[in-house]
């Protein structure tokens, strides 16, 4: 069964209806239109239906960079069809056709400069003077009324192209010649495929299968030995806690032994409950009601080895972390800590791994370990460390920081560049990281 997804059209009543009617020959896409008569009508349209469409299309850049800045959208689930391109020199021929004059010196709005320089290139039309808009992202109609009056009444051009719907007429009223650069089948074409392929792939990606790993931090064995019941009735306490949490992810729970439990939901449904909660919730409730402290892992992966691989070794990664942080490991091998305070820190498992690989060969540190100071090192824009700031950094002792470093020293990842000087004993060395040169 093919899948059909459903994308949000925005625009003035004509440039929706070309659309529309280029969207008739692809298959597995709805668009469900909305027009407006001016641009800042996309925040109420964006506003009551967001719960309804995760994609929106544009029908050109103005509600584009509108609704972008009014932070009603992000550029990850939506786009905009392009008017340059076929949709400007088709405008510009139409232009000269009407006037009946080879026009020189024209202005234009919401096109990118160096596309409008390409295309003058590419179709031998250099001579032409074409004066841009002074900026691109949103300009309220108004401006732009005003950039294309004052220089068609100081005589710099001789016509005025714009993408805007309520720029157009009201340039007409004023009397100054304009013309509007619509959208052209072949760009609507194109912007509906790009559309229709970014929404399928975020359609299988809230698919895809995703493991959250739950494992109770015992207290010692002599203790569990004198309180066996005690024990018992706070594992059932916690279990409680994660059925309820199962069935809100709407998951399904399996005790995997020795006080480690996993659940089987999708990214869809876990990214729907990280809207509203944080697992930091779940560790909290957890404690709350059974007084044990958990720790979380979160596997996502393209088959379900894959996730359990990954909810393994995120489980795996948390116990080398302070309490309370939640680690997640996506099908890429990208790591994600998230602390208490909801605060993320990501970082590769592979990202050194191939430039890294001979030199760690021998090495006694792991190429995670220094994937992450990689990380942090940008994280923190700092190149020069101390074995204290590094400390700080993983959590870890200047004892450990220390060997680290030289560790690193030893592989070429970094080099004594100086040393500061501490409030007593010897002074600190000061390392400079080099993951940004060449070796």
């Amino acid at each position: 069964m093919t899948e059909i997804v459903k994308v949000g059209l925005i625009g003035p009543k004509d440039s929706v209806n070309e659309t529309m009617k280029a969207a008739g020959s692809l298959d597995g896409i709805e668009l469900i239109p909305f027009i407006y008569e001016q641009t800042e009508e996309t925040k109420e349209i964006i506003n009551e239906n967001s719960a309804r469409i995760g994609h929106w299309l544009f029908s050109g850049p103005a509600p584009y960079h509108f609704a972008l800045k009014e932070q009603l959208i992000d550029a990850d689930h939506a786009d905009y069809i392009l008017l340059h391109g076929s949709s400007l020199l088709g405008t510009m021929l139409d232009a000269i056709m009407q006037e009946g004059v080879v026009l020189s010196s024209i202005s234009l709005d919401s096109v990118p400069r160096g596309e409008v320089l390409k295309m003058l290139k590419d179709f031998d039309l250099e001579k032409v003077k074409i004066h841009t808009a002074p900026e691109l992202g949103y300009i309220p109609a108004e401006e732009l009324v005003d950039y294309h009056e004052a220089l068609y009444r100081s005589g710099e051009i001789q016509a005025a192209l714009t993408c805007v719907h309520s720029t157009y007429n009201a340039l007409k009223e004023r009397g100054v010649p304009v013309y509007r650069i619509c959208v052209s089948e072949l760009a609507a074409h194109r912007a509906i495929s790009v559309i229709k392929e970014r929404s399928l792939s975020d359609l299988y990606r809230m698919k895809q299968l995703a493991m959250i790993g739950i494992e109770i931090i015992y207290p010692s064995q002599a203790q569990q030995r004198k309180t066996p019941f005690k024990i018992e009735r706070q594992e059932l306490a916690t279990n409680r806690v994660l059925i309820d949490f199962a069935e809100e992810v709407k998951g399904s729970k399996v005790s995997m032994g020795n006080g480690i439990y996993f659940i089987y939901t999708t990214r869809g449904e876990l990214e729907l409950y990280g809207k509203f909660h944080h697992l930091k919730e779940l560790q909290e409730e957890i404690f709350a009601n059974s007084n044990m402290h958990v720790r979380i892992g979160v596997g996502y992966g393209r088959t379900v080895t894959d996730s359990e691989q990954n909810v393994r070794l995120a489980l795996d990664y948390t116990r080398e972390k302070e309490n309370g942080v939640v680690i997640n490991i996506d099908e890429g091998g990208k790591v994600t800590e998230i602390n208490s305070l909801g605060n993320e820190l990501s970082y590769s498992r592979r990202s050194s791994e191939a430039k890294w690989q001979e030199a760690l060969k021998d090495a006694a540190i792991s190429q995670t370990v220094v994937a992450r100071i990689e990380s942090l090192s940008h994280h923190y824009a700092k190149e020069e460390i101390t074995a204290l700031e590094l400390s700080q950094w993983m959590n870890s002792t200047e004892r450990n920081a220390r060997r680290i470093l030289t560790e690193l020293e030893s592989v070429g990842v970094a080099e004594v560049s100086g040393e500061e000087s501490g409030r007593r004993g010897r002074p600190r060395k000061l390392y400079r990281l080099l993951f940004g040169s060449e070796n």
